[in-house]
Parts: C-alpha cells; structure tokens; sequence
C-alpha cells in the first residue's frame, strides 16, 4: 500500500513501552503524524508531545475486542502503518494479519513465522538448522517432577515459560536450586502461570514450562544484536551489552553498553531471518559464556531499550515505515546512512531513575557493597555525555515526570514485589 509523505501517519501501541516512546519521538521529529493508544489513559507515552492523537482501546486482557477495535478504527484512518511494540501484539497482529491488513499499513510475516520464533520449542529447532547455540533446555510436563531426563541435568536450573505470550501471570524465570525442589517450583509455576485463550485454544501444548540450564554469566554477560530486515534481506544491525540488570539474576535491563557488531554472529542470525522467513525490525540476546553465544531470545518486534539504536544512527521506526509502504529510495537511504554512522566507544544506555533506585536500596539493604555502588556510579559520571536515556529527554520532558509517577504509584500498591525486586534482588 503505498501512501503519500504527506499522508504519514502511525498507530502505535503499548504506550507504557519504552520502546513505543521511542518509535513516537523518531517519528514526530521525522515528519510523520502519530496517533498512540493504550487500555491505561495514563500511559506515560501519552505525554509525549510528539503524540497528536491520544486514545483509550478495550483491554489487553480482551484480544478480540482489541483487534475489533482496531478494524473499526482503520476503517475510519484507512493506510496508518501499525506495527506491534511487544510479543503479545506482535503474534496478535500475525493471526489477524488478513483483517488488519485491509485497513492498515503493516510489515507483519506470517503467523507460523512469528510464533516459530516466540515459542521458545519451535525457535531451538529453527536455531539448530542454523548453527546457532542455545542453552540446553527441555520441555517438562508442569504436573510431572519425575521425568528421567532430570536427573541428568546440572543444577540450579532456571524453570520458565515457553512464550511469554499474552501470559496473564507468572514471572519471567524461577531459579530451581536443587531437584528436591523442583516439585514445589512446579507447583508454584502451575498457580502462577497463565495464559489468555486466545493463544493457548490455538496452541493448547504452549502453556507447559520448560527447565533450562542456569548458567551465572545471564547475571552480567548478556550481549544483544539487534537491527532490521527487509523481504529482500538487507540487513543492518546494532550490538550491545547488558552490564546490569534488576533483578540482578534474572531481570531487565538497567544499564548496557555499546559494542562491536561480531560479524559470525551476525551471518546466523541472518541465516535465522532467511530459514524462518523474518522481515522486520528485532532484538536478539545472547548469553556471552567463553567463546560461545547462546541465543534466549528473538524478539520480532521493536523494544524496550530501541532508543539506543536510534541514537547510535539506526532509525528503525522510519525503516520499518518505508518498507512497509513500498518506499523503496527511501527505505534505500536509510540503510545507506544506518550503514555509514561510527561509534565513539563511549555509547550507553541506562534508565537513570530506576539506576539511582537500585542503587539506594540495595545499598541500605546490604544487597550491593558500598564500593559496588561506587563503582556503578563512576560508570555512569565516565558515560554521562554519551548516555542515551530509556525516559528522559530535554526536548520532551513529561513522559519522565509520569514515568517516575507511575513507578512510586506500583511501589504502593505492590509492596511485596517492590521490596522483593528492588530491594531484596529476588
């Protein structure tokens, strides 16, 4: 669908995505007009002033209803690109690609595709036909802590989910110290961990966790490619390093540093792309251990931390955007200047509130030494003038001030995770 650049428009949602926050401040500065919505009217991307249009969709909770929503809305706007800022939508708009695609501009692959790569399952045995590593990992049935293969594994193990798609409860990964242990874990993931139906009627078998080998260097050696690429494989990408993480053993992303792109890693992540049929932007995460890189992740989507790319030259909401409506010369000239940008060596990317945060409490807490403070506080003074912030930005201040809002008002109503997160590093 090709549209005018007088006509640039975008729907973005999750608006209390760092990485929607990103796309919207690339896009306002680059002449394209964004409309942004959210179930949450208080979305911190919703300040934003590059956001001219605010609007409020039916529930996450209710993915039908959304994608209703949707349809009714592209009819009104008909040729708005929409592209998904997290896993949930990111499948959502794969299965419904044939309904939303009549009304919007997308640059979406196929349903098989996307959840070949967010099922965890499915994207072992993609990575396998590539030569790509991964943790050793296997599938275990949520009410059976007896099966033979368990005995063969090296603990602690780390028990997760296979997607974290349209996922209504649960944690990220639970650290399983011991075997004796892994009977009340797996009770604990069956009580915790659930899934909306509009995913697991189509794939029933995905709710089951799997166990895989816990390996301390997730801890500080997370190195990360991510990049875009398009239907006819041009590819440009950008690495980096995640340094510090809260939790601090399994956990997001507070601190990462700007890294030199490794160019075999690259050619399979390639290869990855082409075996699987991706097109798009992405995120992949790697454990570092010696030599190895074990791939975790592949998101096919924007993400959290896509600020730093942009900032490091890689414009990936605008490449996104001209392929999707067949620019070609355009989509051409990005990838010429993505390709033509040099580092300094001094990039970084932090979430400075939530650094200061963590700093403070685990400190009062006994969590993190007084000289490991020291230390993340000299890092930050060393970087200051090539930080790239997940939130703060002079020229568009509020959705900081709501960012910090919004995380107070969470601490108050869910004191027992903020004490176990930031405080207790759990």
């Amino acid at each position: 669908m090709l549209t005018s650049r007088r006509e640039r428009s975008v729907l973005l949602l999750g608006a209390d995505y760092y990485g929607t926050l990103a796309a919207a401040r690339c896009y306002g500065k680059n002449g394209v007009s964004v409309t942004m919505a959210d179930d949450n009217r208080r979305a911190r991307g919703l300040c934003s002033r590059w956001v001219s249009q605010k609007l409020t969709h039916p529930s996450m909770m209710d993915p039908e209803g959304l994608v209703d929503w949707l349809v009714r809305f592209g009819q009104h706007h008909p040729g708005m690109l929409l592209y998904p800022p997290n896993d949930h939508l990111a499948w959502l708009f794969a299965e419904e690609r044939e309904r939303l695609g009549k009304v919007f501009t997308m640059y979406s692959p196929s349903k098989d595709v996307i959840i070949t790569l967010l099922d965890k399952s499915r994207l072992h045995q993609a990575c396998a036909k590539v030569g790509i590593d991964v943790p050793e990992t296997h599938e275990v049935d949520p009410n059976e802590a007896s099966a033979p293969f368990l005995d063969e594994l090296r603990w602690p193990v780390l028990l997760k989910p296979r997607t974290q798609i349209f996922m209504e409860g649960g944690v990220k990964g639970i650290i399983v110290q011991d075997r004796a242990s892994l009977a009340s874990e797996l009770t604990r993931y069956r009580s915790t961990a659930m899934f909306n139906r509009v995913l697991t009627r189509r794939h029933p078998e995905i709710a089951a966790p799997m166990v895989q080998e816990y390996l301390t260097a997730a801890e500080t050696n997370i190195f990360s490619i991510s990049g875009f690429v398009s239907k006819e494989g041009e590819f440009v990408a950008r690495a980096a390093m995640k340094v510090l993480q809260r939790p601090r053993k399994v956990g997001i992303g507070l601190c990462f540093e700007g890294r030199d792109i490794e160019q075999d890693l690259e050619s399979k992540l390639r290869a990855l792309c082409q075996s699987v049929g991706y097109f798009g932007a992405f995120e992949s995460e790697f454990i570092v251990l010696g030599d190895k890189r074990l791939l975790i992740d592949f998101n096919p989507r924007f993400y959290s931390q896509m600020a730093f790319d942009i900032a490091r030259g890689l414009r990936l909401p605008l490449l996104v955007e001209h392929a999707a409506r067949g620019d070609r010369a355009s989509l051409e000239a990005e990838l010429d200047q993505a390709r033509s940008w040099k580092p300094t060596g001094h990039e970084v990317y932090c979430h400075k509130t939530m650094l200061d945060l963590v700093l403070t409490l685990q400190g009062l807490s006994g969590e993190m030494s007084r000289a490991e403070r020291k230390q993340w506080q000299r890092w930050y003074s060393a970087h200051r003038t090539g930080v790239t912030d997940a939130v703060r930005d002079p020229g568009d201040r509020k959705p900081a001030l709501v960012d910090a809002a919004q995380w107070a008002e969470h601490f108050v109503r869910h004191p027992r995770s903020f004490i176990r997160n930031f405080v207790l590093n759990k």
